[in-house]
């Protein structure tokens, strides 16, 4: 059950094990991404198959997840799987979990016992439900697994799988040649950040929009950005904030499919985000990021990568940046749970659970 960005990043290389154990991993797709042709464009750059079923969207409110639940019954019956998966944490993973739990199929979590402590983040309530209803719980670092056994899961429902989306970096790697060159017409590698923005917390506030975008400017003056902007933050950025970026500097795109994104990401000297997956993706690639929140649940992106928590303050944006450019890169081993290999780890469970 896929219906947002990150989500369908993290399905292709489970598709992939999955296809190379002679298995059928086949999707469904919610309908919670907000850009139909955006999706579509991912599917392609990911070299996902067609969906299984496509539902129509569903806007966000109260019991989102609950109506998405019902929409899947009749495909998830239809289709009559063995087990049913559900990655991440947004409204589209709950809605997986509770239409599998309907039908009584065995679940598998991808990403499970993440936890950033931050009760009013409906992603960490999402998290928190869906492993309640998990019958497999696949996490992806060590933290993760130990605060599952912690919260008292038995352990041998986790299984310590590793992190997806280095699976989904290392197949995108050769496929990066030129991707971004569009995007960052006459910046230099390393001479140019990369910005997203789009929690609801950090954007749904005209007010702290407008000051986040009076700190990106800030920024701009020292580091041109490319700001990538998602319809949300699209829908809610103003014409004089967006003159005010320009001037300084902000080259204001539309969202971009993975392979040219990651391309772009790539080559950048810094990501400023408020996203949970761009700090996985820029501590593999080796590039320093900030991180727009008080906390955050991939711990091994602080621990051994490159991402520096600047908080959710726009104030402090300009000494997180500074911070991350100046700051020494990890030099710890590269962690076990970013070597490429968890897809594969991830279906040879499977293949055990349902022979």
């Amino acid at each position: 059950m896929v219906g947002a960005r990150p989500n369908f990043v993290k399905l292709a290389p489970l598709v992939r094990a999955a296809r190379s154990a002679g298995r059928e991993l086949r999707w469904v797709h919610t309908g919670q991404h907000e850009a139909p042709s955006l999706a579509r464009a991912l599917w392609r750059d990911l070299d996902l198959p067609a969906p299984a079923a496509v539902l129509a969207h569903v806007p966000p409110g109260p019991r989102r997840a609950e109506t998405m639940a019902r929409a899947l019954a009749e495909p998830l019956a239809r289709l009559d799987p063995a087990l049913v998966v559900v990655l991440g944490d947004v409204d589209s993973t709950v809605a997986g979990a509770l239409a599998a739990r309907a039908l009584k199929r065995p679940l598998a979590h991808v990403e499970a016992g993440l936890r950033s402590f931050e009760r009013g983040l409906s992603e960490e309530r999402n998290r928190r439900r869906v492993d309640r209803l998990s019958d497999l719980l696949h996490a992806s670092e060590p933290a993760a697994s130990l605060q599952l056994r912690r919260e008292g899961f038995a352990p041998t429902a986790v299984h310590d799988a590793g992190n997806v989306l280095a699976d989904a970096l290392a197949w995108a790697r050769p496929r990066l040649a030129e991707r971004a060159g569009v995007l960052r017409r006459g910046l230099a590698a390393r001479g140019y950040g990369v910005v997203t923005l789009h929690r609801a917390a950090n954007v749904d506030d005209g007010e702290r929009l407008e000051r986040f975008a009076l700190a990106l400017a800030r920024v701009a003056e020292r580091l041109p950005l490319v700001f990538p902007l998602h319809p949300r933050t699209a829908a809610r950025l103003g014409a004089d904030a967006r003159r005010r970026l320009r001037r300084a500097g902000v080259r204001l795109v539309e969202p971009q499919p993975y392979l040219r994104f990651v391309g772009l990401l790539r080559d950048a000297a810094l990501a400023i985000t408020d996203s949970g997956g761009l700090p996985v993706e820029a501590s593999l690639l080796g590039v320093p990021c900030v991180t727009l929140r008080a906390r955050y649940e991939h711990r091994l992106t602080l621990t051994h990568g490159t991402n520096t928590l600047a908080g959710a303050d726009p104030r402090r944006l300009a000494s997180g940046v500074e911070r991350a450019l100046t700051s020494r890169a990890s030099s710890r081993p590269r962690p076990a749970a970013w070597d490429g290999q968890a897809a594969r780890r991830i279906v040879a469970r499977w293949r055990r659970l349902c022979p």
